[in-house]
């Protein structure tokens, strides 16, 4: 087990002292598409960068840069969707992206979690690129099952953030408005249903806020009671967008 525990700490040393020069990368990229235009190898590569490094800032337990990922990565999906969205500041959110990682970094680097002000950023660029009327949190570890709850959620028009820690989670709904949160059971340092519980007992609720609890198993639930509670099974997506209907009419 030491040895397991030292191996992760010498990778994680060694992906944190790496890292200044992917962002840099990353920025030498970003920049070439801004000069000479929409280029798909170009794009898909940020891409496959971008979820690279998120893939491996939630392996080595840096959760912050993941979650700055996130967007950055839903970003640039929809830009290789949609190639009118270089011209509409798409550069320019990139970077904002691109400084957030690092600051996260920097903080990381002095042994420091990186504050909130990084959530709150995150925010903020969400909020002033996506005209939508409605916001979810996502806390879903799953790449399959965050996929599907995307689809659904955006073709609605919701604004969607992710995280993949339950304490995170927290502290984001305790901060900031979201109309949904929708969490799996499992999830890191604070589980789905007691995160849901905190966050109705905080007085979120008085927001309106609604709850979605993802589970594998039947529940018999005591106490504050989740919105929804959707089995993952085969019938997920059609429940999940069936509940989001629901939800929105009321």
């Amino acid at each position: 087990m030491d040895q397991v525990k030292a191996m992760l700490s010498a990778l994680r040393a060694n992906y944190l002292s790496d890292f200044p020069s992917h962002i840099d990368e990353l920025e030498q990229l970003l920049l070439e598409l801004e000069r000479h235009g929409y280029q798909l190898e170009t794009c898909r590569d940020l891409y496959r960068r971008v979820h690279s490094l998120k893939g491996s800032g939630g392996t080595y337990g840096l959760h912050v840069i993941s979650d700055v990922c996130h967007p950055f990565e839903d970003l640039l999906s929809h830009l290789l969707e949609n190639t009118a969205l270089l011209k509409e500041n798409f550069t320019e959110t990139a970077l904002l992206y691109v400084d957030l990682l690092r600051q996260a970094h920097s903080s990381y680097l002095n042994g420091e979690e990186p504050g909130s002000e990084i959530h709150s950023a995150l925010s903020g660029i969400r909020q002033a690129n996506t005209k939508t009327a409605h916001s979810a949190l996502l806390v879903v570890s799953s790449e399959l099952v965050l996929g599907l709850l995307k689809d659904v959620l955006r073709s609605e028009g919701f604004r969607i953030e992710v995280v993949n820690d339950g304490y995170l989670a927290l502290g984001r709904m305790l901060g900031e408005h979201f109309d949904l949160l929708i969490t799996s059971l499992e999830t890191k340092r604070l589980n789905g249903l007691a995160l849901i519980s905190a966050v109705q007992k905080s007085g979120v609720r008085s927001h309106k806020t609604k709850t979605i609890l993802l589970t594998t198993t039947q529940l018999k639930i005591v106490g504050e009671q989740p919105d929804f509670i959707i089995k993952k099974d085969a019938h997920l997506k059609d429940k999940f967008k069936q509940a989001v209907a629901e939800i929105i009419r009321s």
